[in-house]
């Protein structure tokens, strides 16, 4: 059994194809970090990017309207939701998110009749920017950003992700969808049209489209106008401004809201209450955001190279590795046996098998405690046994629960052998979370990258008593030397 958690892996298609027509390679079993910054189709060159951008500022600007007009005005037009065939998101698990609800429809007319009744009207600036809405206040944040722009832009991808299919996949990896994603410019009401598709059938469930999304409108983390950003360059814009009695004033202002030896969290503090003062800021930190604007891109697209290397190239490689040399893929009888065999596939496949390379970039390990974990969830997609991550039982979070029906069920965490807390989390941690969810089993799994880590956490093991206990494993992700190298002559 081949593994298939790229959108190339599941069509057969390879990476070139995807790359070549300038998409991103989805994985189909969890969600990438990613998100549209609607900045980038505004700097963009392309046309058909900066109609979209205006369309977005359009539409939002239309709600504005409504909403002044009629605070009493009907919720679901201001409701947006998660649009999850492009498997894109802040979900670690899966692709189902929460989508932009009433809770964001009180809050976003509240902001419309407010603090941002001028939205759409500025002067100052090129263009309005729908990311001024999560500079200041709370309640809009950069779940706005991606929902709204996915929302406003699934018309434009569904078209993209057609041609492509067209193009490059068979007749019967595609099918037609009729999916509401036009607004009609009057009622702001989404209508149908039909789409030929790729066709995504998995785990038993009734079959769903994907949409892609060009790899050059992507971003992570923040967007380029962002509340950390307007926080870091405040100062600056603030000491540029041209109106001398304006500058001294917000300057005064600002520095009579900050402590002596202020700390980032005060500094953005004082920033988010200078600019409730002089709400005219937020236009000369978006204006001086559109003169630099030709930084975004190059901004942007380090950081989606970065999650490629560090995230899908270990992991097609991973679960390439996985399916040709070892049995990881076999359902087992029982979800501790079932975790505990996975477990030692893994260990297998690192540390006899050359899958130690799969972590490192350049000769530096590239692994954090959450890419693990993502790896070792995605790894499971073939079993049929329930994988929930970061489950609160009551008690904290664990990695994992792994449960086949109520009564069969296993904890498993994950741990670097670089952390600092690892023999108490060692030695209480897990029984906790065993006690919380009444799970009958557990497992730990603890990866080094040196010597000296795996030296470290065989003294803690035995000094609490587990330096053989089954459910203990330890991966040994350290540099190998190849077997022709360390082969003697004889």
């Amino acid at each position: 059994m081949k593994a298939e958690l790229l959108f190339s892996d599941y069509f057969d298609l390879g990476r070139l194809a995807v790359e070549k027509y300038g998409a991103l390679d989805v994985c189909i079993e969890a969600d990438l970090p990613l998100f549209i910054d609607p900045f980038l189709l505004f700097s963009s060159d392309r046309s058909v990017y900066k109609e979209l951008h205006r369309k977005i500022v359009g539409h939002l600007a239309r709600l504005r309207d409504l909403a002044c007009e009629n605070s009493q005005i009907n919720e679901a037009l201001f409701q947006f939701p998660e649009i999850r065939q492009n498997w894109l998101g802040f979900s670690k698990w899966g692709n189902g998110g929460k989508g932009l609800g009433p809770k964001f429809a009180k809050n976003l007319i509240s902001s419309f009749n407010g603090f941002y009744s001028n939205f759409g009207k500025e002067t100052l600036t090129k263009s309005s920017h729908i990311e001024k809405l999560t500079l200041v206040g709370e309640g809009i944040g950069r779940d706005f950003i991606s929902d709204f722009t996915t929302n406003l832009a699934q018309e434009y991808l569904l078209e993209y992700t057609e041609k492509f299919a067209k193009t490059y996949l068979s007749p019967h990896q595609r099918a037609f969808f009729s999916i509401r994603c036009r607004f009609d410019e009057e009622s702001l009401v989404r209508q149908p049209r039909l789409f030929e598709l790729p066709y995504f059938y998995k785990n038993g469930d009734s079959g769903d489209f994907i949409i892609l999304t060009p790899l050059d409108i992507l971003t992570k983390d923040d967007a380029f106008i962002s509340h950390g950003d307007l926080a870091r360059r405040f100062r600056v814009i603030a000491n540029a401004l041209d109106n001398a009695s304006l500058r001294h004033s917000i300057n005064e202002f600002f520095r009579s809201n900050l402590r002596r030896n202020p700390t980032k969290e005060d500094i953005a503090r004082a920033v988010d209450i200078t600019v409730r003062k002089f709400p005219e800021m937020l236009d000369y930190y978006i204006l001086d955001r559109e003169r630099n604007r030709g930084e975004a891109a190059p901004i942007s697209a380090e950081k989606v190279e970065r999650l490629q290397r560090e995230l899908l190239d270990p992991l097609s490689m991973l679960g390439r590795y996985l399916a040709e040399r070892s049995q990881f893929y076999a359902i087992p009888l029982g979800s501790y046996a079932a975790a505990l065999q996975r477990v030692r596939f893994l260990k297998e496949v690192i540390e006899d098998n050359d899958g130690y390379r799969i972590f490192y970039k350049g000769g530096k390990p590239i692994a954090s405690e959450e890419t693990i974990q993502r790896i070792f969830r995605l790894t499971w997609f073939a079993s049929r046994y329930d994988v929930n991550s970061e489950v609160n039982n009551g008690r904290g979070p664990a990695d994992y629960k792994i449960s086949f029906g109520q009564r069969d069920s296993a904890i498993v965490e994950f741990k670097l052998g670089s952390s600092s807390s690892m023999k108490r989390n060692l030695k209480a941690q897990t029984a906790i979370y065993k006690k919380a969810s009444r799970s009958v089993n557990d497992i730990k799994v603890i990866l080094c990258y040196t010597r000296s880590e795996i030296s470290t956490v065989n003294r803690i093991l035995k000094e609490i008593g587990q330096e053989d206990a089954e459910n203990v494993v330890t991966i040994d992700a350290s540099p190998k030397i190849s077997a022709s190298k360390s082969s003697s002559p004889n």
